[in-house]
């Protein structure tokens, strides 16, 4: 800490002095101690960075990637989306026709829009040879899922929207981290000339205060402030601000929501790049999911992402169901339609404005439907609110009695009449509540994916300060600062990943002209972080792994972190025992499947049993893990 106040001490006095310095030819040096040097430091490991770092290690730098997420939690939204990508067809007029109408009435600078547009056109071509994925295997979402069929295109009533499709990177599925799996590994493949580090996250920018330029990274490692050196660039791939309740207070207007993605996701490039002067924008857009607002039942807060929705459920959109606000009454057709969160306003679809309080209110029989579907509401009964009587649950909620019971009533005329003259919503999707309870309510709150706000950058990557000149040696990528304005187009996002992780990576790496000479004085007596010395990153080594009598090693591939390794213990054809010895999934969700799987194979004597839910793709690697290390025994 001390180095670091001691570099703003020195920025502060040069920038106080700086008029002084000019006029009197007084040079005043800024000294900087480094920990440790790389050509470039990219911060973040999510798509963007993954794909930074590969580009700029193809490029001939050493790279360092810096994550503040434990090894098995990075990845940021890349890893748990949706794994797809928007695809133009190799049309660029029609291409840009339709990101136009996507922009509406807010202006994007012609040379970042006719970037990404372009590059969306050619975005099969770009993925393939970006991921070395086989693009024999791409195709159209829409027909691999009919979750996905209303995405693809997003608003078929824009012009260009013919040509636009959202495509899957295997046909396989979709939601499986199989694109992640793809990128992380390029940067395993690229480890010579890659050193990652986990729990690590960058502090501050290290800028030279006359220029602007960027110098390097403060990184917080293992209780120790570092000041590692960036010869070329530094690469901010942080992603969104979702997991700030501060900021999505200050910026958003909400007081809380539930978010799906990363959890490590907490806005701190925003807090960088505003130390350092970069403009920002698009603070106010943002992606949800679903119906009924795209709400979803209260996050758990237990470090887990979200796990229930109400998203097009059956028991939460069709029957006895409504949501009331604070005050009790319905404010909202529950099966309105949101595209990716957003609801139609007169011409545009924006994100809604949601009452301080809101509620899914249901009869026994939803409820008890929802409760079996294991994703509409929480099956700890958490967040959930019940009486015998409309006035005891207006009680439990803390609502008007009389407003709620004539919420009641008005449902109930509706859904005999045929007609919901309120908010119109089809009246066969609507059951009058039965006269006796108990009736049910649920708390709900807005459902995020992610946020699209972050340093503003131009078409090569570069970082704006607000002036709108680049900030020498910055660049960003991904969702720290996305280009979307106000509609959203599904798998925008993933093509932004890969266009500006690209051009930012090959930027940041390209060699840069020397400062004016008296500006920075270099300390370097202590830099023991320099390139292939340390790194967090597991490379495919297992032979540290010792196998015992009638063991076998099984590498088992599908998990959402990569592969997973098992130690098998097989004795005359039968398994004996299981051990999951090294993998990278997601702590939380993946442990029910890395404890249970293994009792269930040996029991079954066979990788034939059922995948333990919430933890789909752990127990696929496990159980080819197992398949793997059984035909090493034959």
């Amino acid at each position: 800490m001390k180095k670091f106040m001691a570099m703003l001490l020195c920025a502060m006095m040069l920038l106080c002095s700086v008029c002084g310095a000019m006029a009197d030819g007084i040079t005043t040096t800024m000294t900087v101690e480094w920990d440790g040097a790389y050509d470039v430091v990219v911060i973040g490991f999510g798509g963007a960075g993954a794909i930074a770092a590969k580009n700029a290690a193809e490029a001939g730098a050493k790279v360092l990637i810096v994550e503040k997420a434990p090894e098995g939690s990075e990845g940021g939204n890349t890893r748990f989306c949706g794994q797809m990508f928007v695809y133009g067809k190799g049309n660029v007029e029609a291409t840009r026709e339709y990101y136009k109408a996507l922009g509406g009435s807010r202006d994007i600078p012609e040379g970042i829009f006719n970037v990404y547009t372009e590059k969306i056109a050619n975005m099969a071509e770009i993925v393939a040879e970006e991921t070395g994925l086989d693009p024999a295997n791409f195709g159209d979402a829409k027909a691999i899922s009919t979750a996905v069929i209303a995405y693809s295109p997003e608003y078929p009533e824009f012009p260009g929207a013919e040509s636009i499709e959202l495509w899957a990177t295997h046909q396989d599925g979709i939601s499986d981290g199989y694109l992640w799996t793809k990128l992380r590994q390029n940067v395993v493949d690229n480890s010579e000339n890659i050193d990652v580090w986990f729990e690590s996250p960058a502090k501050h920018l290290i800028q030279e205060p006359t220029t602007g330029t960027i110098l390097g990274v403060q990184v917080e490692r293992g209780g120790e402030l570092l000041n590692i050196k960036a010869n070329n660039g530094v690469v901010m791939a942080l992603g969104g601000f979702e997991n700030s309740q501060e900021k999505v207070e200050t910026y958003l207007g909400l007081s809380k929501v539930a978010v799906q993605g990363s959890l490590y996701n907490t806005g701190d490039g925003i807090d960088m790049a505003l130390e350092v002067g970069a403009d920002l924008w698009h603070m106010n857009v943002w992606e949800g999911m679903g119906a009924a607002l795209g709400a979803t039942t209260v996050y758990p807060g237990d470090g887990k992402q979200v796990s229930y929705y109400t998203s097009y459920m059956p028991p939460c959109t069709s029957g006895s169901v409504m949501m009331v606000a604070g005050d009790g009454a319905r404010f909202i057709n529950e099966t309105e339609y949101t595209r990716h969160g957003h609801i139609k306003h007169h011409d545009a679809w924006e994100n809604p404005h949601y009452p301080q309080s809101m509620y899914l209110v249901m009869s026994n029989e939803n409820y008890q439907t929802a409760l079996a579907y294991q994703v509409a509401v929480p099956a700890d009964g958490s967040y959930t609110y019940s009486g015998n009587t409309v006035e005891e649950l207006a009680a439990a909620i803390g609502v008007d009695a009389a407003t709620l019971a004539d919420t009641f009533t008005k449902f109930n005329s509706y859904a005999e009449t045929g007609m919901d003259v309120e908010f119109g919503r089809n009246a066969e999707s609507m059951k009058a509540f039965p006269a006796e309870g108990p009736y049910y309510a649920v708390e709900l709150v807005p459902q995020m994916l992610n946020t699209q706000g972050g340093a503003k950058r131009n078409e090569n990557a570069e970082v704006l300060n607000t002036e709108g000149n680049p900030i020498p040696h910055l660049y960003s990528a991904g969702e720290f600062g996305g280009i979307c304005s106000l509609h959203y187009q599904g798998g925008g996002n993933i093509a932004e990943v890969i266009i500006f992780g690209q051009l930012a990576g090959q930027n940041a790496a390209a060699a840069k002209e020397a400062l004016p000479e008296g500006l920075v004085t270099d300390v370097m007596t202590d830099a023991k972080y320099t390139p292939g010395v340390m790194t967090d990153i597991v490379v495919a080594d297992y032979s540290h792994i010792e196998l015992g009598e009638n063991e076998y090693l099984g590498i088992g591939e599908g998990g959402m972190g990569g592969v997973v390794v098992c130690k098998v213990k097989i004795v005359d054809g039968k398994i004996e025992e299981i051990e999951v010895v090294e993998h990278a999934e997601t702590a939380g969700i993946s442990d029910p499947a890395i404890a249970n799987m293994p009792g269930k194979i040996i029991e079954a004597q066979s990788v034939e049993v059922d995948n333990v839910s919430g933890a789909t793709l752990t127990s696929t690697a496990i159980k080819n893990a197992v398949a793997d290390a059984m035909s090493k025994a034959k």
